[in-house]
């Protein structure tokens, strides 16, 4: 298994809709692979953590790759993992200006308090660090 974190950029600013049916269609397609992971949304940027067999995990990045939605994909981590932080999430899902300082510790310090493509990929391990702040809370 591996884990493969990706940022991006969103082509347009999403509506609350938006959101929830791209999430809807990322849960579905997950769960038919089985494919866990986190999505982070802020400041026009998805964040996101895909978990599973590589092959599936490669499959379902390069549709997203080809996805009208975003653009300027920028892998941050892909390696081999042991076991899954988000072993019971399809696809977490979070906004990141509806969280509190309590939930997000270092956010406010490491990227300014929005979610900045080019902080998260000088500072990938805090990146990372955020991320897996979401997977205690699974």
């Amino acid at each position: 298994m591996i884990h493969l974190i990706y940022i991006s950029s969103a082509t347009s600013w999403p509506s609350e809709d938006d959101l929830k049916q791209l999430l809807a269609q990322s849960r579905a397609r997950n769960l038919k692979l089985n494919i866990t992971g986190m999505l982070l949304y802020d400041n026009a940027t998805y964040m996101q953590v895909l978990e599973g067999r590589e092959k599936d995990v490669h499959d379902i990045y390069n549709s997203i790759l080809k996805d009208p939605r975003n653009t300027g994909n920028v892998v941050l981590v892909e390696e081999e993992i042991s076991q899954r932080d988000f072993q019971n999430w399809s696809m977490g899902f979070k906004i990141l200006k509806s969280c509190s300082s309590e939930e997000l510790p270092g956010f406010q310090d490491a990227f300014n308090g929005k979610l900045d493509k080019e902080l998260a990929v000088k500072n990938t391990s805090k990146a990372l660090a955020l991320l897996m702040g979401f997977a205690k809370h699974v």
